[in-house]
Order: structure tokens, then C-alpha cells, then sequence
């Protein structure tokens, strides 16, 4: 219920003009954790990842400006922009549009939203994080599905 009523306030709280353009859920895949920072040479290698009830949103702020907001493994409600994060539109199409997400010397993640040939919505999640100051270096692929994509509202 606690889930619930935090992605209610996030959507209140968006700026006025803001349009939810996404909302997805639960991305499992596969990463690779290299043997540097806090990985041991015996932790390095291919794993399973998953945010168990992860829940992202993608939102248009504006014209061309775009937030992406994700409940994490801890339950809270993070905007990439207001964790000092750059989201650039990508590409677009009748059934696709993505999104790149960089947090500066430390993390880009690709978001893409999709509407495929059966009709299904689904995201896909691609993560590449190092840098001096990421204690776990990793890169992955996750997919998740989606509540609903509004590409009309892009």
C-alpha cells in the first residue's frame, strides 16, 4: 500500500504540463560485475538481476524533456533528474522510443519502451556503471513490462 501511495504523490507532485508517458514493472536479466571496487576476483563474473517490484515511470516534462522515476530495491522514489542525471530523447517511432540517462562519471543506462508486433508493452534496461566513484562496477541488460506506453503523448 506504502508503494502505491508513493508513486500516487510522485505523480501529483509532477510539474504542471508533465504527462506520464510510461509505467513499468519488475525488470529481470542478466549483468556482469567486473573484479574491481568492492567485487571480489571470486564475486567477478555473469549473474542474475532483478529489481523485485521495481517500478519505472517514464514522464515528459516538457518539449523534448524527459525524467525518468524508478522505485528501487529500497522503496523510494528517485528521479534520475533530480539525482543529477541528463535524460536525452533518443529515438522514436510509431511503437518505440528511447531514452539515454547519464549520471556523469559514474553510470549511463538506456531505457527503451515498446510496443511489439503482438501488442505487448515492455522496456528494456541497459546499464553500464564504473568510474572512480561507483564501488560496484556492472553492466547489464534487464526487460520488464509495462502498465502502459503513451507514444500519442510523446
Amino acid at each position: 500500500m506504502r508503494l502505491v501511495f508513493l508513486l500516487f504523490a510522485a505523480c501529483v507532485c509532477l510539474p504542471a504540463g508533465a504527462a506520464d508517458i510510461a509505467s513499468c514493472s519488475n525488470p529481470t536479466g542478466r549483468a556482469y560485475f567486473p573484479a574491481v571496487g568492492l567485487v571480489s576476483p571470486n564475486d567477478a563474473g555473469w549473474a542474475e538481476d532483478k529489481i523485485t517490484g521495481g517500478i519505472t515511470k517514464l514522464v515528459k516534462l516538457g518539449a523534448g524533456e524527459y525524467d525518468i522515476l524508478f522505485v528501487d530495491a529500497t522503496k523510494d522514489i528517485i528521479s534520475a533528474r533530480g539525482d543529477g542525471a541528463t535524460v536525452i530523447p533518443l529515438n522514436a517511432g510509431d511503437n518505440v522510443f528511447s531514452v539515454l540517462v547519464v549520471y556523469p562519471g559514474k553510470t549511463a543506462e538506456a531505457y527503451t519502451f515498446i510496443k511489439d508486433s503482438a501488442g505487448r508493452l515492455e522496456y528494456l534496461q541497459t546499464t553500464s556503471r564504473a568510474g572512480a566513484g561507483v564501488p560496484i562496477a556492472k553492466a547489464s541488460v534487464m526487460q520488464g513490462s509495462c502498465a502502459y506506453i503513451n507514444f500519442d503523448a510523446l
